[in-house]
């Protein structure tokens, strides 16, 4: 009998095969009729009894059509456009189980949920969701992996979701409720690629989302729960979901924001404190870790930090309430960042929605001639091989607003729209106009140019009006130095332009098919300003070899124009800072550096190492406008990368310099 229960207690102990959970993911739109009927026939009654018996989890994203201003698409409109885009949705309704499409039928939902349940999981997840009295929300997420399980993964992604379980339709909605609508994915749509643990251990999460105005004003913060799925991004199957309802929290807890995660070098952060005590404690100290090096570098509630350098930092805080104390690590938070080339290629064309054509273009270098670029794309990582091109220096895969300081690393900007799949979200027609004024080069190639040109940016170049939705099979130069560039493909929402008659730019492009007036291309360049040229059209339809020697010659002969420093000698006035590179550079022991002031102030240039260290203090004095020099001297110093700094009244630079003994 002993033995019995003995064999039964090791069976028990025994790891069983984890159960799948199917999740559906769901296309919709407030003023889609086709969605209204079909949920209103059967898909919410027969998701509401899947979800009653724990069958599923279920996600709805929002898109913008037909209904272009649905506001639960606008709300979350770059998460919404990057789970549609993810899956090609170019339809609604639009189903998809397991990370399969399928077809709006009752039939295909339940067979696709029924075999998606009776498959085996290699990962089991625990959700532990909360909330705190601040609106803080900590998202801690377990995977478990089976201690059978053989299988081998790549690009597997943990993707979190805070759905409102229902929400009253808005003027113009089709339908009286709307369940189980994305109202954020943390940290982004993009998900976390997660380290699969070793079978019979787990990895652990922990996500972190600080509630908003416009989200507390919108979201009704007692009807929430968050969904969470492990996907693959190699073929898109989802191993296992969750779902559960978010608990208020009374623990302490520590919670900080910071100002920006990324820039160029020196990148001054402000961090904001949102940490919770009990409810009969307080936080009565902070100590912040901004480079992991296990020192604290501030015990103020919200400090001011300055990074220095070209790579990642994580920071940490620490609060107590002098009972207990939390710890958040939050892993390389803030990146610096450095470019290598001259030119910024902006990325902002679906890959897997045009591969072929995708794949022509970059490989061919038809948006940049024979010229070095680094890339960003605005979708993140597409799994495209960017650096198969030689020509192609960096890339940087990041799904988000280019940050102005990055911007202006470069002296010339290509920016590649097409207005689908969330690249528009990432545009902000007042940074490029900024840029412009700056000095800055920018070209802008796009269909639906109508959301591109807008505001003072649309006053600036001198356009009237801009056209409705055409098509293009050849865009015609009407510069004598461009070739014509014929559309190899369905050229469709192409938006051409009239000008002002006072407006300074110069037609480029014409389209023989439509009226005179209307333009496809120009350039305009004022007085001490940058370059702005605008091209109409999907730019990766046109003929790969005229768009080569087309953007060639633009970007050597047309966007030179330099920042409006002019630094002069004598009595006449220096208009603007400027910190030249050292020379020589690689030096040893000696260089020399030079800076020129518009204005009388205190100047301080002092050097650091590569963890932001100060090593000497080369200048700290008030000094006269004008042009100035001191030599560095780094006998005592190991060979590596050092950085100088100058700083006088609100300005400051940062340059790179390079000791080799």
């Amino acid at each position: 009998m002993k033995k019995v229960l003995l064999f039964l207690l090791l069976l028990l102990t025994v790891a069983l095969p984890y159960e799948k959970k199917s999740i559906v993911e769901r296309y919709t739109n407030y003023q889609c009729g086709p969605c209204a009927t079909l949920n209103n026939s059967w898909y919410n009654q027969t998701i509401s009894a899947l979800l009653d018996t724990n069958s599923i989890s279920h996600i709805v994203y929002n898109v913008n059509w037909p209904g272009p201003n649905d506001p639960m698409y606008l709300f979350n409109s770059i998460d919404n456009a990057a789970r549609w885009g993810y899956y090609g949705v170019n339809a609604v309704p639009w189903i998809t189980v397991n990370g399969a499409t399928i077809s709006s039928s009752q039939a295909a939902l339940l067979t696709a949920v029924n075999n998606g349940n009776s498959l085996y999981s290699p990962f089991k997840i625990v959700l532990t969701p909360e909330r705190f009295s601040n609106n803080v929300f900590n998202i801690n997420v377990k995977i478990y992996r089976d201690s059978t399980d053989q299988s081998s993964f790549n690009k597997t992604r943990l993707r979190v979701g805070i759905i409102e379980k229902t929400v009253t339709s808005p003027p113009g909605g089709l339908e009286a409720v709307y369940h189980d609508i994305t109202r954020r994915m943390i940290p982004n749509a993009k998900g976390t690629l997660i380290e699969i643990p070793e079978p019979g251990n787990f990895v652990e999460y922990d996500l972190m989302y600080i509630a908003d105005a416009p989200f507390l004003q919108a979201v009704d913060l007692n009807n929430l729960e968050v969904v969470a799925y492990i996907q693959s991004d190699v073929n898109k199957e989802i191993y296992q979901s969750i779902s559960e309802e978010i608990s208020f929290s009374n623990n302490i807890n520590s919670a900080f924001l910071s100002s920006e995660t990324l820039g160029a070098s020196p990148l001054e952060i402000r961090f904001s404190s949102f940490s919770t005590g009990t409810d009969t404690t307080s936080i009565t100290s902070w100590k912040w870790d901004f480079n992991d090096d296990g020192i604290i570098d501030s015990e103020v509630e919200n400090p001011i930090f300055t990074f220095i350098g070209d790579s990642s930092f994580s920071v940490t805080l620490t609060v107590s309430d002098g009972i207990n104390q939390h710890v958040r690590k939050m892993k390389d938070l803030i990146t610096l960042f450095e470019n290598s080339a001259d030119i910024l290629v902006v990325n902002g064309i679906h890959y897997s929605t045009y591969p072929a054509e995708f794949a022509n273009f970059y490989n061919n270098s038809a948006p940049f001639g024979n010229n070095s670029v680094d890339i960003w794309d605005l979708f993140g990582d597409q799994d495209f091989n960017y650096k198969a091109n030689p020509n192609i220096q960096q890339v940087s895969l990041y799904n988000r607003t280019i940050p102005t300081d990055i911007l202006k690393l470069y002296k010339k900007v290509i920016w590649l729209g097409n207005n689908y799949s969330g690249d528009l979200s990432f545009w902000n027609a007042d940074q490029v106009l900024e840029y412009v004024r700056g000095g800055g080069n920018f070209l802008l190639a796009t269909r639906w140019a109508n959301s591109f040109l807008t505001g003072e940016l649309k006053n600036y170049c001198g356009i009237t009006t801009v056209s409705g939705d055409q098509t293009i099979t050849t865009i015609v130069a009407i510069d004598d130095s461009l070739v014509d560039m014929a559309s190899l493909a369905v050229n469709s929402f192409i938006h051409y332009v009239t000008l002002d008659t006072t407006s300074e730019a110069i037609p480029i492009f014409d389209n023989s098919t439509t009226p005179d007036n209307w333009i496809a291309g120009f350039r305009i360049n004022k007085d001490d300003e940058g370059v702005f040229i605008f091209i109409a059209g999907r730019p990766y339809r046109y003929d790969n070899s005229a768009s080569y020697i087309n953007y060639d010659f633009i970007i050597k002969n047309w966007m030179t124009a330099s920042p409006p420093v002019n630094i002069k000698d004598g009595d006449i006035e220096i208009e603007g800072f400027e910190l030249s590179q050292n020379f020589p550079n690689p030096f040893n022991p000696t260089t020399k550096i030079n800076w020129a002031l518009p204005e009388n102030g205190i100047v301080t240039l002092k050097i650091f190492d590569m963890l932001g260290r100060e090593i000497s203090t080369l200048v700290n004095q008030f000094m006269q406008a004008g042009r100035h020099s001191v030599e560095f001297n780094a006998s005592s110093l190991a060979s590596g990368v050092y950085y100088y700094q100058l700083k006088s009244n609100n300005y400051t630079s940062t340059k790179k310099l390079l000791l080799l003994k």
